[in-house]
């Protein structure tokens, strides 16, 4: 089924990064972000969140526990005072109510233990705070990547197992993430979808997002013979595609937003 990898910054800018630079100012506006709010980014990836959160004048400090993705954010990061450290998750290296704000993006589905991650975000969030999580949309919002999941499932076990595994998350369901901020005792919890577009200039700008390895579906892909990764490739371009002449497309994909208070 493939592995998480998160090891080459660059290789995920082209595969996520393109959709979660637009995602991430949506996301700071559903999470209520203000000026001079301390605001920790959990799982800050290569620092898209990190920055979007600075932008609205905020404190902001992202921690990943990829120290290559934690150097290139600093790398291409213009503002000093943003801070990224590596750090883990699900120990988080802050005392308790360290911050006003706690936020992740695209980041808790994919913790060995969701529940213990959120949490820690609770946990270092001073009562009365909020805390703000987007995950994927992987049932019926995903589209770049299920493109490549149905085709793999129909012509492979272990495609068919990858796109069961990925689309029967939990937290990847319409009140799935909600129903964890209940478990975990936040206050007013609220859940929104919110939207953003991945573009692509041609099928081979798709397609070779996922010949990095990166994520569950590259780690598939870059895992099949030859012969095998040929066959994906021809059913997957014929749905890139559509019949039309090879060029730009613009996928959308949708997300689950949730927030909750701490409680005072």
């Amino acid at each position: 089924m493939g592995m998480f990898v998160a090891t080459d910054p660059e290789a995920y800018e082209g595969y996520v990064g393109r959709g979660s630079q637009r995602l991430a100012p949506a996301f700071v506006r559903f999470a209520g972000v203000s000026a001079n709010e301390r605001v920790l980014d959990v799982g800050c990836g290569t620092g898209h969140l990190t920055r979007a959160i600075a932008a609205a004048a905020a404190v902001s400090t992202g921690i990943d526990l990829s120290a290559p993705y934690v150097e290139f954010a600093r790398r291409v990061t213009a503002d000093p005072a943003i801070t990224f450290l590596v750090g883990d998750a699900l120990d988080l290296p802050y005392p308790d109510g360290a911050f006003e704000r706690t936020l992740s993006m695209l980041a808790l589905d994919v913790l060995p233990d969701s529940v213990r991650g959120l949490r820690e975000m609770r946990r270092v969030t001073r009562r009365g705070g909020v805390v703000a999580v987007v995950v994927n949309n992987f049932r019926s919002g995903w589209t770049p990547f299920s493109l490549v999941w149905d085709a793999a499932a129909v012509l492979d076990l272990e495609g068919a197992a990858m796109r069961d595994e990925m689309v029967s998350k939990p937290l990847g369901w319409p009140s799935g993430l909600a129903r964890l901020f209940a478990t975990v005792g936040f206050h007013d919890v609220v859940e929104e979808q919110l939207g953003a577009v991945f573009e692509y200039q041609s099928f081979e700008d798709y397609w070779s997002t996922f010949l990095t390895g990166q994520g569950k579906t590259g780690s598939y892909v870059t895992s099949l013979r030859d012969s095998k990764r040929g066959e994906l490739e021809r059913h997957v371009r014929a749905a890139y595609l559509c019949g039309m002449a090879d060029g730009p497309r613009a996928l959308t994909t949708s997300f689950w937003a949730v927030r909750g208070e701490v409680p005072s």
